[in-house]
């Protein structure tokens, strides 16, 4: 990409966001009396006294995968003391949706955890194309980063991660005071959750670990726990509940199916290595018992003056729905018992800090597909990638066209157009015609619609999650219910601007919050910069705006939140 073109897209993206179009969601507006707060709920609905104290330790639950409708269905299958808990003494805001395009679970947990979009913070996809190395990296990728349990290993940290998290703004904000702790079964969403300045253990060779962006060896609470453990190789994930809560759901045993770590399509399923348990919901148990443990050892909440952050990234609901799909039994038997894991986590939190001193924070990285029911319905890159090279050949002669396709991105071999005297933009209107000549193709995003602000199909999402140097010269956007994957080793993904994958839960539980559901539009972009406010800091890089429903209790109003005198 020349250098014009991309100084270009930055500064349309920079101006886009001064104007406020970053959430791509209207505000609701109160009664529209002078200096009334905008959203702001019905009258004695928000407890607005100063002597509400501050929370001494936020707790930042991310569930991978979760979709809105996931709760509301089989919520009544759920005991009272876990998502019930807080979905009925919460406030629960019903319509939070991802702004943007590309759902995926890196850039879901660094929104989350800045505030920002993904064009802002760096955070694009799981992985991308980086024409430096000419090579797909991951977006934890870090060779200088070992993991502590194999140097040997890929190293990872969040050194692509451009802006700071919640996290990093409480450290800078209250120093040595405050204590940032993130956990996790994955890499990704552990580091991001963290940040560059907290402590981030995920699941590793060993145990769970971290690398050495945070720690040149692993504190005495981790490696005791680690220890403690015991293998679950030999033993069986069984049924959790009665077989009749399933029986809306069809068979067990189906084809659309691709168990993970040889569990097998039907229950119980056997767990015969030794990580298979990481996909059952012992993972989840598992988790949760670590994050207390973490939680204990660092004396989280419970120093005086102190301002904690307990990120707890829960992977477990979306490595099953990858395997089994999100209607499937194994699913369904995940949430389920994952709700009982999250009532004896807060029954734990409540009796050693106590939920007065707590606040709890619910949000998911991204939803998840249904499975296709359709061959037809799962489309592999390599049909984009020749379909290209193809129109290419045909326009211009032969060549090899395309440098490489890392879902969504097709990326373009600039030199060899440059060689060949082939304009840039030409070639791009070549290939994003054969793209879109594609049975199951929705829309194709070119770096030219992002650049002039285009408002046409999916391209203002594509704007919000567009970096020059990491995306493609097109984004590819399949048609809903189709599945663009580069393999077909999972039964659904995500990664999408459809309503199954942006539409996530969103809840605040906590002393002064009331007990409220709120149907006004929202992202969850919002939710940092209102954590930010129990928290006492500023997150100058975010994207999203403080909820105003659910600011801390004598936190200054934002300007987001007070509607124009007029």
């Amino acid at each position: 990409m020349t250098g014009s073109w991309s100084r270009t897209l930055v500064a349309v993206g920079w101006l886009w966001m001064a104007l406020g179009a970053g959430t791509g969601v209207a505000r609701e507006v109160s009664s529209g009396k002078p200096g009334s707060r905008v959203g702001a709920p019905a009258r004695g609905a928000v407890a607005s006294s100063v002597d509400v104290a501050r929370p001494s330790l936020v707790v930042f639950l991310v569930f991978d995968g979760l979709r809105y409708d996931d709760l509301e269905r089989w919520r009544h299958r759920m005991g009272p003391g876990g998502f019930r808990r807080l979905l009925e003494g919460g406030t629960v805001f019903d319509s939070a949706r991802y702004p943007y395009a590309t759902t995926k679970t890196c850039p879901g947990h660094a929104t989350l955890a800045t505030g920002a979009l993904p064009g802002v913070h760096g955070i694009i996809s799981n992985e991308w194309y980086e024409r430096e190395s000419g090579a797909e990296v991951s977006c934890v990728r870090d060779s200088a980063s070992p993991p502590l349990d194999d140097p040997k290993g890929k190293g990872v940290s969040p050194r692509r991660l451009r802006v700071s998290t919640l996290g990093d703004r409480l450290l800078a904000t209250h120093g040595a005071s405050s204590r940032v702790l993130s956990v996790s079964l994955k890499d990704r969403a552990a580091i991001m959750l963290g940040g560059h300045q907290g402590e981030a253990y995920w699941w590793g060779t060993k145990g769970f670990t971290t690398s050495r962006h945070h720690a040149e060896r692993l504190p005495s609470w981790v490696s005791t726990w680690n220890e403690a453990q015991v293998s679950h190789k030999g033993g069986a994930w069984a049924r959790g509940a009665e077989v009749a809560t399933y029986a809306a759901l069809g068979p067990d045993d189906d084809a659309r199916e691709r168990p993970p770590e040889g569990l097998g399509r039907t229950f119980p399923h056997p767990l015969t290595t030794e990580d298979a348990f990481l996909y059952t919901p012992l993972g989840a148990e598992k988790l949760f018992e670590f994050a207390l443990a973490g939680m204990r050892a660092e004396a989280l909440g419970k120093r005086p003056g102190a301002r904690d952050l307990l990120a707890i990234g829960m992977s477990s609901v979306d490595v099953v729905s990858h395997g089994f799909g999100p209607e499937s039994h194994e699913t369904v038997d995940m949430l389920l018992r994952m709700d009982r894991a999250l009532a004896a986590f807060l029954e734990s939190l409540d009796r050693e800090v106590g939920l007065s001193k707590v606040l709890v924070a619910v949000s998911a990285d991204h939803g998840m597909a249904p499975a296709p029911a359709r061959a037809e319905q799962r489309m592999s890159g390599v049909l984009v990638t020749r379909a290209v090279d193809a129109a290419l050949d045909q326009a211009f002669g032969p060549d090899d066209w395309v440098e490489a396709f890392s879902t969504p991105h097709l990326y373009l071999r600039q030199a060899r157009l440059k060689a060949r005297k082939v304009r840039l933009e030409e070639a791009v209107e070549v290939a994003r015609a054969a793209v879109r000549a594609l049975p199951g193709i929705a829309d194709v995003v070119s770096a030219v619609d992002v650049s002039v602000g285009s408002e046409q199909g999916f391209a203002r999402r594509v704007r919000g999650e567009y970096v020059p140097e990491r995306s493609g010269e097109l984004v590819i956007i399949a048609d809903p219910h189709v599945l663009l994957a580069p393999d077909d080793e999972h039964a659904s993904t995500h990664g999408t601007p459809y309503e199954y994958d942006i539409h996530v839960p969103l809840i605040l539980f906590g002393q002064g919050l009331p007990a409220v559901r709120q149907g006004r539009p929202v992202t969850p972009l919002d939710l940092a910069p209102t954590l930010a406010t129990w928290l006492g800091v500023t997150l100058p890089e975010a994207s999203g705006n403080p909820l105003c429903e659910a600011l801390a209790p004598g936190a200054p109003v934002p300007a987001s939140c007070v509607a124009p005198t007029r």
